[in-house]
Order: C-alpha cells, then structure tokens, then sequence
C-alpha cells in the first residue's frame, strides 16, 4: 500500500524500520543509513550492496542486506569480535567505544568521498515551506466518523463473544438469586419490607453490573482514544456517540433480562404497564451508572487507580437513597448529594 502511495500517487513516504525483512527492503527506493549521528550511505537501495563491497564490506550471498547493514554498523559486532579475538567474554568496554568510533569514522569518511554522496540538506525547487495553513484539518465529516467508529466498536463486541456471554450468564444468575431470596413476597408489613428491600437491591446490582463492564474495558481503551484523537483521526464527541449507541443493544437487554427474570417472581404489580415501567427503570438505572463509571474511567490514567477508587465515589451515594436513611433525616449540607444519587432516582 505505501509503495503504491509513492508511485502511483505520487507522494513521498518515509519509513524508520530496524529489521526489514528483504521483501520489504526490496521496496526501498531510496536507503538513508545512520549510525552514531552520522550518514554512513544515503542513495538508491539497489546500489548499497556494491557500494559497500567497494570499500571492504561484502554483503554475503543470499543474506538479507538489511540485516548485514545493521550488523555492520552495530557495536555489538565489534564486541563479538573483539570476544572471538581474545577469547574472553570479558572486553574493555573503552577499547569498544574506541573500535566502534574509527568504524564508523571510516563510514563516514568514505561516504563523503564518494560519488554516491548526497547532500541532505538540498530542498527540491518543487517543495514549498509548510505554513500553519498547512496543519492537517478534518476533513470527513462527523456522520462518516461516527459510522466508522460504531461499526469498529460493534465488531469488537462480536468479536470477544465470550465477554458477552459471561455477562448474560452473570445476570442470569444474579437475578435467579435475588428470585430465590425475595421469592412470592407476601402482603403483610414483613412482605412489605422485603419488597423495599429487593428493589433497592435490584437498583444496587444494576447499577454495579453497568460499574463493573465499564471500568474493567474502557481504561484499556483510553490510551488508544487519547492516542487517535490528538493525530486528528476523528473528534470525541462522534467517538463517545458511537461508543454509547454501538453499545445500546446490551445495555437495554441486559437490565431488561435481569428485569423480565424477577419481577413477577417476587410479585411486583402485576399490571403490564407497570412492568413496562419497571423495565425503562431499569434501563435508565443501568445507561446512567455507565455513564457515571465512564467519568471516573476518564479521569484517571492507571485502570488500577480507578478501580480501587470507584467504590470510594459510588457507595456515599448509595446512603442517600431513600433506603438506609429517611430522605427528611439527611442534615442540610449533605442534600445536594443526595440529588446527585443514581440509587435515589432508581429506588
């Protein structure tokens, strides 16, 4: 593709590599070799082996000249010489420096000396100075942007099955635990506090399940936005919209299932649009806490940090929920967290 780029397109590319293989290095057109600050070889590629054998340095047959180009010019070839000549895998470390300095000194010697020199300084007359004008501008737009990264995240999710099966399977079973705990809740002033105490329950599961799936995913992904969006390869907020709708179909099923599991085995109302009502809650209980996760997931760099600081940002707030503590018995100065709370809204 990058050859194609240069000759067909005519554009200029610009590979550093370390270790072509010869498939690669037979790419090159043109091969710039630097060693210890210095232009040792800056020409054609095609001419580099027959340069280097011009002046002592044979390249051996059916060896990958990339491979014996950075072998030649290493230290450690020196070092392994030096080893091989006395013996000993003990060598003065300043004899090497020494050695390796007058090797490559030679290089650049020979190089300046040569025909095939090339002044690297020397800009072509068909190059203009680059301008601020110039800086690289979007220039697809924000529909085109938010496909591509919805159906990149979408392929993701399909292509890790087993992380959506675990979480289907954790669901499941949460809920059928909550069934056998809560099961057939009668009407007395005891079945009344159970049934208090499995929607704050089910609020509280909810809300930790969304926790749970963000804040174990989305800190790996964080370097690799943060990486994406300061090259100019798209804008946040298509990334975050694409992120949140490619992941709407799990985060409606999920709490849906969960919902559909225990509400008429505990014995909830069992009128249809209050199960209907039910389920949006849930749903809302659910996208609001990934929500929540998201920023505390963004926040912080090291997965670790946030990990170990998520339930210190997330249980205060479970205090203010209706459940533990009568919402008249909150003091004035802690009300303003009482509606920041998820759990209040949910329960």
């Amino acid at each position: 593709m990058l050859v194609d780029l240069a000759k067909k397109e005519n554009r200029t590319v610009i590979t550093t590599i370390h270790q072509p293989n010869s498939d690669i290095y037979e790419s090159f057109d043109k091969l710039l070799l630097l060693a210890r600050g210095k232009i040792i070889y800056f020409n054609k590629a095609e001419l580099a082996v027959d340069y280097f054998s011009g002046i002592g340095f044979q390249c051996p047959d059916l060896s990958n000249p990339a491979d014996y180009f950075m072998t030649m010019m290493s230290i450690e070839s020196i070092e392994l010489e030096a080893q091989s000549q006395t013996g000993s895998v003990f060598v003065e470390q300043d004899r090497i420096q020494e050695e390796y300095k007058k090797t490559i000194d030679l290089f650049d010697m020979k190089y300046n000396q040569s025909e095939l020199r090339n002044d690297h300084t020397q800009i072509s007359t068909d190059v203009k100075p680059f301008s601020a004008s110039n800086k690289f501008k979007a220039e697809t737009g924000w529909s085109y942007q938010f496909g591509l990264l919805a159906k990149r995240n979408f392929l993701n999710l399909l292509r890790l099955p087993q992380t959506s099966y675990v979480k289907l399977l954790t669901t499941c079973l949460t809920a059928i635990f909550a069934v056998l705990l809560f099961f057939d809740t009668t009407k007395d002033i005891q079945g009344i506090q159970n049934v208090q105490g499995s929607l704050f329950f089910i609020t509280m599961n909810i809300s930790f399940n969304a926790i749970q799936n963000v804040i174990l995913i989305f800190p790996d992904e964080r370097p690799v936005f943060l990486r994406e969006v300061n090259n100019n390869m798209y804008d946040t907020t298509p990334y975050f919209w694409a992120k949140v709708i490619s992941e709407l179909p799990f985060s409606i099923s999920v709490p849906a299932i969960f919902g559909c599991i225990v509400y008429y085995a505990i014995g909830y109302n069992p009128a249809a649009e209050t199960f209907v009502i039910f389920l949006c809650i849930l749903i809302l209980i659910y996208n609001a806490s990934s929500g929540y996760s998201l920023i505390i997931s963004a926040s912080f760099s090291d997965k670790q940090l946030a990990v170990t600081l998520t339930p210190v940002l997330i249980i205060p707030f479970m205090l203010f929920a209706g459940f533990f503590v009568s919402s008249d018995n909150i003091p004035w100065y802690l009300k303003e967290f009482e509606y920041l709370s998820i759990f209040k809204y949910g329960y």
